[in-house]
């Protein structure tokens, strides 16, 4: 019986088994050691971007005037620059939404089709080696794809790409539906050879089958469950099965067979190096958390010492908040598991060295953060304000350590929607009052904020010194910076309401009328820096503005889809039609 060529019913002599077992550890190792490929790829752009900068930077025109002169002996590359540019941003496009980017479907593709090679090569017409080379070759990519989840900074994927955990989310998530493949083609093409065999009523006992079925169901679980409604449906279940299924299936798969368990122990230590990594990024600090009156915004202050090492941490950086109890640290099993386990990503809304303090703001929604609420509210009747409560943070994470030097663009925009301001703001401050006057570069920064309510904005820009609006105003005013606009949507409301994406949720109990901020007193409150505008920007006439005053422009943004879809739209126009350099970078938090 045969099957796309392939013989069901081969029979082998000991050493065509001998041969058959040499090419099953030889090919699975090859497709292993071949991601180093990716690596050398990414060393390679990261090293010809250089030089490319080196070169346009010494062509550059000394003005932004886009009528001076640019065919200097340097065009050949300012050429190439601008399409790689125009091609990345092509490969940026999503497909169909929700459902990955050209680049993510391109890079996949490519994966694939060269992991089903290494699986077909030299398996002559044996049906059973075909099968088994699916799902050893699917096992070898186990390790890797741990690799991508990993969060330490000292991940060699971060290391080797320059890209941060949230930049690789993508391309784990990526990895996953590929090994997913990989093994639901082990199992349907076993399972229709103990058909033809007419053993699977007998196989279907046996221990390696049943661990195998095992294996592919919790793959199948941790599949389903990391789809994008069923994450937006309850981010909880998404995590938890994630977090325990991750570690009960590499059990299933050690004791499945032996041939893979090379991959299983290789994913196994990657996992174990990555808990240890967690564990020594916790740190316990000492804080305050209330409620921001007339918002759904929950903010949380942890002073820092003088000698305490978060000074260091960098603007834009974010930690994940283990959720507080206001109890003391406990050492329980049960508690050390949430410790780890039920945390939100914060971004640092603050400047650590110049603040002297952690700042961390969040809207309540579904999840830990409603609970951070209750718990504020609780904390709230104290006469002396907010007490101070154990708060553990982890990290700090992220890739604005990556983030380039901003005082050799000519123009910086600067997009936040509501709370996407918390990473926007830091950078903005960092921007406006860390600029050396001596420094050449002197670009102009435009900062376009976009919140519900006035009131919304009430966190930032406030420090612990009482000097410090004083000077961030005087930075403002020196520099070349039109300040923040910040563009209220709904200036006349102050109800809660939920958000396009479903994220947000109406807590009409921590919201009281004694607590509300009308129009009017919001309008009659903007601090000096601060250009207060009712209705949405018009994000595309922004980019126009600040692109045709321009040759290297970089724009950062943080917020939702919506406005971030329309700023990378509005971007990209120029970066295919003109003449621009762009550097855009967009953060995210996408689960």
């Amino acid at each position: 019986m045969t099957f796309i060529g392939y013989d069901l019913t081969l029979t082998l002599d000991a050493d065509q088994k001998k041969a058959r077992r040499h090419l099953l550890e030889l090919y699975p190792l090859i497709a292993q050691w071949s991601a180093l490929a990716i690596f050398a790829l990414f060393q390679l752009s990261y090293t010809l971007s250089w030089l490319s900068k080196r070169g346009l930077d010494y062509e550059r025109p000394r003005s932004p005037s886009f009528n001076k002169c640019r065919d200097g002996s340097w065009a050949w590359l300012r050429k190439s620059q601008q399409g790689w540019d125009r091609m990345l941003w092509w490969m940026q496009k999503p497909v169909i939404s929700s459902w990955g980017t050209r680049g993510e479907w391109v890079g996949g593709g490519i994966w694939t089709t060269w992991l089903l090679y290494l699986c077909i090569a030299n398996t002559g017409n044996d049906y059973l080696h075909l099968t088994k080379r699916f799902g050893i070759i699917g096992a070898s990519q186990l390790p890797l794809h741990y690799l991508l989840a990993m969060r330490s900074p000292y991940s060699p994927v971060q290391w080797l790409t320059r890209l941060s955990h949230e930049q690789l989310k993508a391309s784990h998530q990526i990895s996953g539906r590929i090994i997913y493949f990989f093994f639901i083609l082990h199992t349907v093409f076993y399972t229709g050879f103990f058909i033809s065999a007419g053993v699977l009523g007998k196989r279907i006992k046996d221990k390696d089958v049943i661990l195998g079925l095992i294996s592919i169901i919790l793959f199948t679980i941790l599949s389903t469950t990391a789809l994008q409604r069923v994450r937006r449906w309850n981010y909880p279940v998404f995590f938890i099965s994630h977090v325990v299924l991750a570690n009960v299936v590499l059990v299933s798969l050690w004791f499945h067979v032996t041939h893979i368990r090379l991959y299983i122990l290789e994913t196994i230590v990657v996992n174990a190096v990555h808990q240890i990594l967690r564990y020594r990024s916790l740190k316990a600090f000492s804080g305050t958390i209330e409620l921001l009156p007339g918002t759904n915004l929950v903010q949380i202050r942890i002073p820092l010492t003088s000698m305490n090492a978060a000074l260091a941490w960098k603007p834009g950086q974010h930690v994940y908040l283990s959720r507080p109890t206001g109890k003391a640290y406990s050492a329980a099993l049960s508690d050390q598991f949430l410790l780890r386990n039920q945390t939100n990503p914060f971004t640092v809304a603050s400047i650590p060295v110049k603040d002297k303090e952690l700042l961390l703001v969040a809207r309540t929604i579904n999840g830990n953060t409603k609970k951070l609420a209750e718990l504020a509210r609780s904390l709230s009747n104290t006469e002396d304000g907010p007490p101070n409560i154990p708060l553990t943070l982890e990290g700090p994470y992220g890739a604005s350590t990556h983030l380039p030097d901003f005082s050799t663009f000519d123009n910086i925009l600067l997009v936040a929607g509501g709370v996407g301001a918390t990473f926007v703001v830091p950078i903005y401050r960092s921007i406006i009052e860390f600029h050396d006057a001596g420094h050449a570069g002197r670009p102009h920064v435009r900062f376009i904020w976009a919140v519900k309510k006035q009131a919304d904005t009430q966190w930032a820009f406030t420090s612990p010194s009482p000097t410090a609006s004083a000077e961030l105003e005087g930075a403002t005013m020196s520099h070349r910076s039109s300040g923040v606009e910040v563009y209220v949507t709904r200036p006349s409301g102050a109800a809660l309401h939920i958000a396009e994406s479903g994220e947000e949720m109406e807590l009409a109990e921590f919201a009281e009328n004694d607590e509300l901020l009308s129009a009017e007193e919001q309008r009659e409150q903007p601090r000096k820096g601060i250009e207060l505008k009712t209705g949405r920007p018009n994000i595309s006439a922004i980019v126009d503005q600040v692109f045709s005053k321009g040759s290297r422009i970089a724009v950062v943004s943080c917020g939702p889809r919506s406005l971030t879809r329309k700023l990378s739209s509005s971007v990209e126009q120029w970066v295919v039609h003109h003449d621009v350099q762009v550097y855009y970078h967009e953060e995210t938090f996408g689960w």
